[in-house]
């Protein structure tokens, strides 16, 4: 599942470049690498964060060595995970009604904080690596939700719309 997240986060960043610096051209990759990143973290979290593989996720003796509160907190960090990967692509793509980001970023952060509280009491390495995921989406989402009126896609044109604002401003007498 490691190699998934990479690959799904690295198309995604990839992708979320490429729109920023040039343009629309990748955004079905985009789309489909965010949305698949979120869905990876809102459906596989409580697998992925402690350690479980997904063909042993059916058994009960995995989940014998795991606690019950390391399980929900895995869960609430995945939903708040794939929230603020939503929001993030909500905002790169202008899309609107974008209500996600007061939903992800707390949970986030609150996560984000007993994570980091637990991996000083345990020096567990699960804990460190859901400090790293809330650590980089967190100050993505953050930069995107806390920046005014979309100014990184503000100035992105789809070219078919420039065309026809142009055709528009000929035709119109004065």
């Amino acid at each position: 599942m490691k190699k998934f997240e990479l690959f799904l986060g690295t198309v995604a960043g990839t992708c979320m470049l490429y729109k920023l610096l040039w343009g629309n051209e990748l955004n079905s990759f985009l789309i489909m690498s965010f949305l698949g990143l979120s869905l990876f973290y809102i459906y596989f979290s409580f697998l992925y964060f402690n350690g479980i593989p997904l063909k042993k996720a059916f058994k009960k003796e995995q989940y014998k060595t795991v606690s019950r509160w390391k399980v929900f907190g895995s869960i609430a960090l995945g939903f708040g995970l794939g929230i603020t990967v939503l929001s993030v692509l909500w905002s790169l793509m202008s899309w609107p009604f974008n209500a996600y980001y007061p939903l992800g970023i707390p949970v986030l952060i609150g996560m984000g904080m007993i994570a980091f509280f637990k991996y000083t009491s345990t020096k567990s390495i699960s804990y460190i690596r859901m400090l790293k995921r809330v650590i980089v989406v967190g100050i993505i989402g953050s930069a995107f939700w806390l920046n005014p009126n979309g100014a990184f896609t503000k100035y992105q044109k789809i070219p078919v719309i420039k065309e026809q604002e142009q055709k528009t401003y000929d035709l119109q007498p004065g």
